[in-house]
C-alpha cells in the first residue's frame, strides 16, 4: 500500500458513486476515502473536507471538487502529498457559467428540482446516457438542499490563476477533449502555471472522466500515484 490515502472529492451533484469505477481499479495499493465536503461556499467545503481527512494525504478532486481541493492545496500545503485535479480550472465562474448556476437555483427554490436536476445532468455527458442517467441519480439522492448550495458555491467561486504557481507538490491535471463544461484550455492553462504539473488528455472524453472513462483515469491516477509515493519516501530521511 501506498504510505498515505488518497482523498477524492466529488463534483457537484455527485456523490462517491462518481468515484467508484476508479477505486475498484487501484483499491488494491492505495487507500481510497470519498469525502462529501458541506457548505454554500468552497472555502467552507474545503475546511470540512480538511476537517474529516487524514493528517497527511494525497488529494484528487473532480470539477467542483477540483475548486475545493485547490483551496485545499493552498491554505493547507503541508497535509497533501499530492495533488490531482480532474475536469476543472482555476477561474472564476464566467457569466455564462453564473447565469447558468442562477437559473438552476431558481427552478430549484420554486418546486422545480427535478427539471434543475435533469438541466444540470443533461450537460456533462450528453454523448452518454448512462453517465447522465447516474449523474441526475445522484443530484436528486443530495437533495435540493445541497444542490443549491453547491450551486452558489461554484457561481461565487474565487479566481485562482494568480496563485496555482504556489502549489509545490506534484499535480496531476486529467482533461477530456470532449469536455464542454470545462474546455481543454483550461486545463492547459493550470498545467503551464503549477511548477510540478502534470496534463493528461482523454480523447473523446467530457465532464465526468471516472465515469465516462474509468479504465483510462485509474490507470493514469495510479501511475502517478505510485511515481510520487517513490518520490516521497526517497525524500524521506
Amino acid at each position: 500500500m501506498l504510505q498515505y490515502p488518497l482523498v477524492l472529492v466529488p463534483a457537484l451533484g455527485c456523490d462517491a458513486r462518481l468515484w467508484q469505477p476508479v477505486i475498484d481499479r487501484i483499491h488494491d495499493f492505495v487507500e481510497c476515502v470519498v469525502v462529501q465536503g458541506s457548505g454554500d461556499s468552497i472555502e467552507s467545503m474545503a475546511d470540512d473536507v480538511l476537517a474529516q481527512a487524514p493528517d497527511r494525504f494525497y488529494l484528487a478532486g473532480i470539477s467542483m471538487g477540483g475548486y475545493v481541493s485547490l483551496d485545499i492545496a493552498l491554505k493547507a500545503a503541508g497535509r497533501v502529498a499530492g495533488l490531482a485535479l480532474l475536469n476543472t480550472s482555476a477561474i472564476a465562474a464566467p457569466p455564462d457559467r453564473r447565469q447558468s448556476s442562477i437559473s438552476v437555483i431558481e427552478l430549484a427554490e420554486s418546486g422545480r428540482f427535478d427539471e434543475a436536476v435533469d438541466r444540470v445532468s443533461g450537460a456533462v455527458a450528453p454523448a452518454r446516457p448512462d453517465v447522465t442517467a447516474l449523474a441526475a441519480a445522484m443530484a436528486r439522492d443530495l437533495g435540493a438542499q445541497v444542490f443549491t448550495a453547491q450551486q452558489r458555491a461554484v457561481l461565487d467561486r474565487r479566481d485562482r490563476t494568480s496563485e496555482i504557481a504556489k502549489i509545490a507538490v506534484p499535480t496531476l491535471i486529467v482533461a477530456g477533449d470532449a469536455d464542454a463544461i470545462t474546455p481543454l484550455p483550461l486545463s492547459e492553462e493550470m498545467a503551464s502555471s503549477i511548477p510540478d504539473a502534470e496534463l493528461h488528455v482523454l480523447e473523446g472524453i467530457g465532464h465526468l472522466s471516472p465515469l465516462e472513462d474509468p479504465a483510462t483515469v485509474a490507470a493514469r491516477l495510479g501511475d502517478w500515484l505510485v511515481r510520487i509515493d517513490g518520490r516521497t519516501q526517497r525524500a524521506t530521511p
